[in-house]
């Protein structure tokens, strides 16, 4: 999410995972892929006192007008069956559970999502933005997980690489061009030296194919890519990758993003997501999926880090 400043971020890192056959979320999955196909199962618990707190004519019409571009898993994609699942869906089925208001999906590309939102063509964009000043300055963004860089390894972490420093003295592959290949691997050489322990071993490669093929392989011992896509490619093929999920560089947070006049739809939605976060649900989201290193203590609305 760093390098394109939003979910688009997370596309080109799955695609670049190697996923050629993903725009319909499932055809390339291996046989044994651990991804769940449905929307995950929250029990109602309707809060009155979290409904309350939406503009009157959400809870008029009971529903929730939310755009998305489900091709970008683990955020948003389609099951075999179509129906939209990841990240995304698991959140808005808890937050039905939790006021009562039904979420309509309006498929939108997410370069078409800022126009919709100042149109008011829709009340949300469920779309991982990353929060910047910029972007502060014209939409509201209610912060629901962290982006960063994560590693990757192979299955059984044969290295028992958990922390940034495990990676010092080892082989670790990244894409050229990107963050993770320019900005972190070199921030990882200070570290180490730093901490006086061996130079890490950079292998950068053109093709992000490339990079997993050579942790596949053995020739590196572990990656480097955006944590929601590390996630998503081990949870793709869990009998060749495990990602580290303890690791998490350079951390930004996301959030779903509401027009800039409607302050009050921003604050339910953090107020309601803080709700999920005190009640447990929204780890077992998160582990859901395998990202728990994308947890935030707390939702807020435009917390400008960068």
């Amino acid at each position: 999410m760093r390098v394109l400043q939003g979910i688009a971020a997370t596309a080109v890192a799955v695609a670049a995972l190697g996923m050629s056959a993903c725009s319909n979320g499932t055809s390339a999955q291996p046989k044994d892929a651990g991804l769940p196909s449905t929307p995950l199962e929250v029990k109602s618990a309707v809060d009155s006192a979290l409904r309350a707190k939406f503009p009157e004519n959400i809870r008029a019409s009971g529903a929730l007008r939310v755009a998305t571009d489900p091709s970008y898993p683990p955020s948003a994609f389609k099951s075999s069956a179509g129906k939209i699942i990841g990240v995304g869906a698991d959140f808005a089925a808890a937050i039905t559970a939790k006021t009562g208001l039904r979420f309509e999906w309006v498929e939108v590309p997410f370069d078409g999502m800022l126009a919709g939102l100042k149109a008011h063509r829709f009340d949300a964009s469920w779309s991982a933005w990353t929060v910047t000043r910029e972007r502060t300055e014209v939409l509201n963004l209610v912060t629901y997980v962290n982006g960063g860089t994560s590693a990757l390894v192979k299955t059984g972490n044969p290295k028992g690489i958990k922390k940034p420093l495990d990676l010092c003295g080892h082989t670790v592959a990244a894409q050229t061009g990107t963050l993770q290949a320019q900005g972190d691997m070199d921030g990882l050489r200070q570290q180490c030296a730093a901490a006086g322990r061996p130079a890490i071993k950079p292998m950068i490669v053109p093709q992000q194919t490339n990079v997993n093929q050579a942790v596949a392989t053995e020739r590196a011992d572990a990656m480097l890519a955006d944590n929601t896509a590390v996630a998503y490619q081990a949870k793709l093929q869990p009998d060749l990758f495990e990602s580290v999920s303890t690791i998490l560089i350079s951390p930004e947070p996301a959030g779903v993003a509401v027009p800039k006049d409607d302050s009050q739809l921003a604050t339910a939605l953090a107020a309601t997501y803080n709700a999920l976060i005190a009640d447990g649900t929204y780890t077992k989201i998160l582990k859901r999926w395998d990202i728990p290193n994308a947890a935030l203590p707390k939702s807020q609305v435009n917390p400008v880090t960068s």
